[in-house]
C-alpha cells in the first residue's frame, strides 16, 4: 500500500461518515423548519465552503454566461429539487431509511444514461441491479407500498424521486464536465442553486422564511452545508484524483450504514428486519450495476449523495 492509498482510507471513511451524518442533520433541521428553508441554508453554506476553498487555494474560477445558463438546469435538478424532496421525505420517514433509499442513485444514473446516451446501453448486469434495487425498495417500504395516501409511503417515494433526479442530473452533467473543471462547476452550481431557491422560498412562505430554530438545528445547518455539501465534495474530488473512481465509489456502501447507526443511536430510530433486508438488496443492486457497466474506456458519470456529479474515465 503506497502513501497515497494509505491516506485515502481515512479520507474515504471520513467522507462516508460525513455523508451518513447528513441524514441525521436533515432530520434535526426539518423538525424545526420547512424543506425549502433547509434547501436554501444547505446550498448557501455549501457555496461559502467551496468559495473559501477556491480563495485559499487560489483556484482559477472562470465561468461564462453560456456555462451559467447550462448549470442553472443542473442546479435545479441536481440540487434544488432533490434537496427539497429529501427534506420533505424525512418529515415522514426515518433518517436511516432515507439514506438507504437514497443509495439507489447509481442505479438511476446507470439506467437513465443507457436510455439517453448513444454510447451507453443496457447490460444484463444493469438489468439485474435494477431488479435487485427495486426489490429492496419494495421490501423496505413493506406492505404499506399499496397505500399511496400514507404519509410514510409518500415520504419514501419522495426520496426515490430525489435519487432519480440525481441520476438525471448526472447524465446531463456529462457534457458540462468535459469542458469545465469540477471545482468551478461545484461553486457555480451551488451559487446558482442558492439564487434559484430564494424566490421559491419567498413564494411558498408568502413572506419571511422561518429561521427561528434551535441551536441544534443551526449546528446541523453548518454540518450539512459546510461539511456535507462543501468540504465533502472537495474530499470526493481528492479521492477520485488519487485512487480512481471505482475505489472512491465505495463510499456508496458506507453512507447508509453510518446513517442507520446514527439514527438508531441518536434519534432512537428502530432497525427492523425490513430495513436490514431492503438495505442489503439495494446495496447488492448498486454493486451489481457498478460491475455491469458498459465496456470501459468511456467516460462514466459518478454521482455523489451530496448531489454533485463527477465525470471520470473508467478505471
Amino acid at each position: 500500500m503506497d502513501a497515497r492509498t494509505g491516506r485515502a482510507v481515512p479520507v474515504l471513511l471520513a467522507l462516508g461518515c460525513t455523508w451518513g451524518a447528513s441524514f441525521l442533520f436533515i432530520h434535526v433541521i426539518v423538525d424545526d423548519t420547512g424543506p425549502m428553508e433547509l434547501v436554501f441554508g444547505r446550498l448557501l453554506f455549501g457555496m461559502l465552503a467551496i468559495g473559501a476553498y477556491v480563495l485559499v487555494t487560489r483556484h482559477k474560477f472562470t465561468p461564462t454566461p453560456e456555462l451559467a445558463a447550462q448549470v442553472s438546469v443542473m442546479a435545479l435538478f441536481s440540487n434544488v429539487i432533490p434537496f427539497g424532496l429529501i427534506a420533505l421525505g424525512q418529515e415522514h420517514i426515518s433518517s436511516g431509511n432515507a439514506s438507504i433509499l437514497n443509495a439507489t442513485v447509481p442505479i438511476f444514473t446507470s439506467i437513465i444514461a443507457a436510455a439517453a446516451l448513444d454510447e451507453e446501453y443496457m447490460t444484463m448486469g444493469r438489468i439485474a441491479g435494477l431488479v435487485l434495487g427495486l426489490l429492496g425498495v419494495g421490501v423496505l417500504t413493506g406492505e404499506d407500498v399499496l397505500d399511496v395516501t400514507s404519509a410514510s409511503v409518500l415520504g419514501q417515494f419522495a426520496i426515490v424521486a430525489a435519487a432519480a433526479c440525481y441520476g438525471g442530473g448526472a447524465v446531463y452533467a456529462r457534457n458540462l464536465l468535459r469542458g469545465c473543471d469540477p471545482v468551478t462547476l461545484a461553486l457555480l452550481q451551488t451559487s446558482i442553486g442558492t439564487m434559484i431557491t430564494v424566490p421559491i422560498l419567498l413564494a411558498l412562505r408568502g413572506g419571511s422564511p422561518d429561521y427561528n430554530i434551535s441551536l441544534e438545528a443551526w449546528g446541523s445547518f453548518l454540518g450539512l452545508g459546510i461539511l456535507g455539501t462543501g468540504l465533502g465534495y472537495i474530499a470526493w474530488l481528492w479521492l477520485i484524483e488519487n485512487v480512481g473512481s471505482v475505489r472512491a465509489s465505495m463510499v456508496t456502501y458506507i453512507v447508509p450504514v453510518v446513517a442507520v447507526l446514527l439514527g438508531w443511536i441518536v434519534l432512537d430510530e428502530s432497525i427492523g428486519l425490513n430495513t436490514i433486508a431492503g438495505g442489503l438488496l439495494i446495496v447488492s443492486g448498486v454493486a451489481t450495476v457498478m460491475r455491469g457497466q458498459s465496456p470501459p474506456a468511456r467516460e462514466l458519470t459518478i454521482i455523489v449523495p451530496a448531489g454533485v456529479a463527477k465525470s471520470v474515465s473508467a478505471d
